[in-house]
C-alpha cells in the first residue's frame, strides 16, 4: 500500500476538488480527511457517488457521519459526545452553575454549546448566562463581564485552545476565580499562566502512564526527537493507519472490500481508545471515554478527585 497526498488547506472548495481527483483514480481504494468537518462534508457526496470510503479520523462534527452515508467513518469523539461528557463531569464534581461562553460558528461551537446545553438541562446543572464569541475578538471583557455576573460556581469554555488562552486571561483579569472548564493541548494555551488548573476532558495524555500509550510517546519521539510534544493527532493519525489496514486485510484491498472491512473489523489494537470497534449505525466508535485532565506547571496531566 502507498500513501498519495492532495492540501486541500482545510478549503470547502478545493476539498471537492481533491475529492474529484481521489474518486477518478482508480488505484486509491480509501481517502483519510479533510483534516476539517467544514472542509469534509462538502466533499463528502462526492465519495459517496464514487463509492470510495472517506475517513474523517479527525472530524467531530456529528453531522460528518450522521448527515452522511455508508461511505462516512470516523474515530474522532463527536462534539456532542465530548461537551454531553463535560456536562457530566461538572456536575459529577459537586458543580451546580456555570458560565458559558461558546465559539459563535454554525459549523462547530454552536451545536457543541447545544449538546452542553441540553445535557446540563438533563442533569440539573445551571447555565447563568452563555456568550457567543469569535476566536478573532481581542477583546471579551464584555462578554465576560456579563457572563460572570450571575455569580456561576465555575466557568466553561467551548472553544479552542488560541481563543480560549486570551479568554482566561481577561477572565482572570476581571477578578473571577472560580474553575475553568476549556481550553486545549496547544502551545499558546499551555504556556499561558492564567491558564494553570483549567480542566478537560482528553482523550489522548503525552504524560499517561498507560503502558499502551507511554509505548506511543517514546517510540514518536525516537522517530521525532525534534517535536516538544505528542499530541491527539499524532496518536489519532497513527490509529487511523492501522484501522485502515486492519480494514483491508478484513475485506480486501479493494474500495469495496475496504468498507466491508470497516464494517466487519473489531477490537484493532488503538493508543486513543485501547481497542477500536465501530458502532454500525453511527460509523463512530463504540463507548469512547475521555480522561479528566488538569494543567499544572504548563503540562496536561490526570485529574484525580478523592
Amino acid at each position: 500500500m502507498a500513501l498519495k497526498y492532495e492540501d486541500s488547506q482545510s478549503d470547502p472548495k478545493q476539498s471537492v476538488t481533491v475529492a474529484q481527483k481521489f474518486v477518478a483514480d482508480k488505484d486509491v481504494i480509501l481517502a483519510f480527511g479533510d483534516y476539517s468537518s467544514a472542509a469534509s462534508i462538502p466533499a463528502s457526496p462526492i465519495y459517496t457517488s464514487g463509492r470510495l470510503l472517506q475517513y474523517g479520523f479527525n472530524n467531530s462534527n456529528p453531522a460528518f457521519t450522521q448527515k452522511g452515508t455508508e461511505y462516512q467513518w470516523s474515530t474522532a469523539i463527536t462534539t456532542s459526545a465530548n461537551y454531553q461528557w463535560t456536562a457530566d463531569y461538572i456536575k459529577s464534581q459537586g458543580v451546580s452553575s456555570v458560565a458559558v461562553t461558546y465559539l459563535n460558528t454554525a459549523d462547530w461551537g454552536i451545536p457543541a454549546y447545544q449538546a452542553f446545553k441540553a445535557e446540563a438541562e438533563k442533569v440539573g446543572l445551571t447555565i447563568t448566562d452563555a456568550e457567543g464569541v469569535l476566536d478573532s475578538s481581542d477583546d471579551y471583557r464584555p462578554s465576560l463581564t456579563k457572563a460572570v455576573a450571575g455569580k456561576p460556581q465555575a466557568f466553561v469554555h467551548i472553544g479552542y485552545g488560541p481563543d480560549a488562552a486570551k479568554l482566561v486571561t481577561q477572565l482572570r483579569a476581571i477578578g473571577y476565580q472560580g474553575a475553568f472548564y476549556g481550553g486545549q493541548d496547544e502551545k499558546s494555551f499551555d504556556a499561558t499562566p492564567d491558564a494553570a488548573g483549567s480542566i478537560i476532558g482528553a482523550q489522548f495524555l503525552e504524560t499517561s502512564s498507560d503502558p499502551r500509550v507511554k509505548a506511543f510517546v517514546d517510540a514518536f519521539r525516537k522517530k521525532y526527537p525534534t517535536e516538544q510534544h505528542v499530541t491527539s493527532f499524532e496518536a489519532h493519525a497513527y490509529d487511523a493507519l492501522n484501522v485502515a489496514v486492519a480494514a483491508a486485510k478484513q475485506g480486501g484491498t479493494t474500495r469495496e472490500g475496504v468498507l466491508q472491512g470497516f464494517k466487519e473489523v473489531k477490537d484493532v489494537p488503538s493508543v486513543i481508545y485501547g481497542a477500536v470497534t465501530f458502532d454500525q449505525a453511527t460509523r463512530r466508535v463504540q463507548s469512547p471515554k475521555l480522561t479528566p485532565t488538569i494543567l499544572k506547571g504548563g503540562t496536561w496531566v490526570e485529574y484525580k478527585t478523592a
